[in-house]
């Protein structure tokens, strides 16, 4: 007898006798196989009464009839079993686990009807993923519903310096980002161009503190710029100009990294700040001081020198060394206005300050003044053989008769200025910087007002290279400041022109040089100084008035107590004990 190919369904043969018993085989074959459908696959028992016809897949480690039959399919035929061995790809619903399973040649195994979607490489809803952007998802909205409970979307980074972020992009450059990026502190940044991005908050992952690095705007009027301060900045400034002058903090703010707070050494204040070492130049306060130049103020501070072991004996001032303090001027955009941006060169006594008789550019060669008599004609220094015009204008368009950015030092050696015909003769041409900027060739007209340019010291208001009177005790050292210097002279109790805000600076420890320095010995590396109550007020009493060189003579009320009067005296500067 033969058999078809897949499910060996025996033929009829043309010879055969009856015929009808394999046909029958045949059909019972095709009921037992065609739409197959089992009863279940997990049972390993046969059951006590089934039913005639019902199917089986007979399981690992069956027993009874069905000993021996793994993988085959159970057909309960004419009170007998019967089993059919599946061929590779026969599929066959399970009823009691309502999935169907698929013979792959050894094992039946389950045909899952939902997708596998566990570790796939990559995903793409109506997008391309690629193998940064793992999982990459177009369309108008992204919905990340909750449970019945709530929901968290979670960023997970291997480490502290690693990100973990949101980053808002246009046309795929970065616009704004926010995570954690290279911190554990949170952090909101912002960029106008996809590279630079500037912080706009920070909230410290130790603290919770948060911080504005890129300032805060909008909670108040436009008009109060500035920044917000606390009840304790208000309280450490008092009625002072000074923020934090004497340390009403408890720390250093305002002062200097230099200046060191300490709370043990103090003028029976909440603190002083220390110097400690040799010097390192100039050093100046955080904060600026708005000042009307036209009145007059008293800047003080209490100061402190402190002794060193050693034999001292062959220097004039002994451990004592020179200490500066005085006041930065700034202009109306808070640029440092120096002595040059304002000095004139007086020759026997004659300011240089003139006219031009001719018109002036860049390029020339030449300068034509109205009268050359103040010019110089015997300093060698190059800060005095050079040109300051005064055409310069700040950001808001104002100008300025006695203040000038327009400055250029070493244009003219000595010899070039001719007194008869007021002609100075450069030694270069005039740079495009010294250029007229409301004209497009740089032309300055005739009658514009020229000088020779000067050079001065730093407003050392306070204390001048002074020695505090002896070591270990406390002096209040201050004097007073007023009006606006017009003289070009740098007069030292003067503003300088164009002033509107002042900053306090001092050079601590000036004479303190490793190896010794102009007479003074070198004390170390450990020579403190201290200062404290850095104070600048308005003096209202105090009486100015213009002198003829055009800078500002200034007294100040002075009280005697034992006669109970108060009298104005010229300023001057005071250290007194105590």
């Amino acid at each position: 007898m033969s058999f078809s190919a897949n499910l060996s369904l025996p033929y009829i043969q043309a010879s055969q006798a009856q015929k009808h018993v394999t046909h029958n085989e045949g059909m019972r074959r095709l009921d037992a196989v065609v739409q197959l459908s089992v009863t279940s696959a997990s049972s390993a028992t046969p059951p006590g009464s089934p039913e005639n016809g019902q199917r089986f897949i007979i399981p690992s480690g069956a027993t009874g009839d069905w000993a021996g039959q793994t993988g085959n399919i159970a057909v309960f035929e004419e009170n007998a079993w019967v089993f059919l061995s599946p061929a590779t790809g026969w599929i066959s619903f399970v009823e009691d686990t309502a999935k169907p399973q698929v013979f792959d040649g050894a094992n039946w195994v389950e045909l899952s009807t939902t997708p596998d979607t566990q570790n796939l490489p990559l995903v793409g809803v109506n997008a391309s993923a690629n193998p940064t952007n793992r999982l990459s998802v177009s369309s108008p909205a992204s919905l990340f519903n909750n449970e019945g409970n709530g929901h968290q979307i979670k960023v997970n980074k291997a480490s502290s310096g690693d990100t973990a972020s949101l980053l808002f992009q246009t046309n795929w450059s970065g616009r704004a980002e926010m995570g954690t990026t290279g911190s554990d502190n949170f952090e909101i940044k912002v960029s106008a161009d996809g590279s630079s991005f500037h912080q706009a908050l920070v909230a410290d992952s130790a603290t919770g503190s948060i911080s504005f690095p890129s300032g805060v705007s909008g909670l108040a009027p436009a008009a109060l710029t500035g920044d917000l301060i606390t009840s304790g900045y208000a309280l450490a400034r008092g009625t002072d100009l000074v923020t934090n002058g004497g340390c009403g903090l408890g720390n250093a703010y305002n002062f200097p990294a230099e200046l060191v707070f300490d709370g043990q050494s103090t003028p029976d204040l909440r603190g002083a700040v220390c110097f400690t070492g040799h010097h390192v130049g100039p050093i100046a306060m955080s904060e600026l001081i708005a000042v009307d130049p036209n009145r007059a103020y008293r800047l003080g501070a209490y100061v402190r020198q402190e002794s060193v072991a050693g034999d001292w004996s062959g220097y004039s001032e002994g451990e004592r060394h020179q200490q500066y303090m005085g006041l930065t001027c700034l202009d109306a955009d808070q640029n440092v206005i120096e002595s040059k941006h304002h000095m004139r060169y007086y020759h026997g006594g004659t300011d240089s300050l003139t006219t031009l008789a001719a018109p002036l550019q860049p390029g020339d060669t030449t300068i034509t003044l109205t009268n050359s008599a103040g010019w110089n004609e015997s300093s060698a220094d190059a800060n005095q053989q050079g040109v300051i015009i005064f055409g310069y204008k700040d950001s808001n368009g104002r100008g300025y008769a006695h203040y000038s950015r327009l400055v250029e030092a070493g244009l003219f050696d000595l010899g070039q200025v001719n007194k008869t015909t007021h002609v100075v003769t450069l030694n270069q041409p005039l740079p495009a910087s010294l250029g007229n900027p409301d004209d497009p060739s740089g032309i300055w007209p005739a009658g514009t007002s020229i000088a020779n340019s000067g050079i001065g010291n730093d407003k050392n208001v306070v204390l001048e290279g002074d020695y505090i009177p002896a070591v270990d005790s406390w002096y209040d050292a201050s004097a007073h400041i007023g009006g606006i210097d017009t003289s070009g002279t740098n007069a030292p109790f003067n503003f300088a022109p164009g002033t509107t805000y002042v900053r306090v600076f001092w050079q601590a420890n000036y004479s303190n040089r490793s190896g010794g320095f102009a007479g003074h010995p070198d004390t170390g590396a450990a020579h403190k100084v201290w200062f404290a109550g850095v104070s600048m007020q308005p003096v209202p009493l105090a009486a100015m008035s213009a002198a003829a060189n055009g800078s500002v003579d200034l007294k100040i009320p002075v009280s005697d107590f034992g006669s109970g009067t108060v009298s104005l005296a010229t300023t001057t500067r005071q250290i007194e004990a105590v």
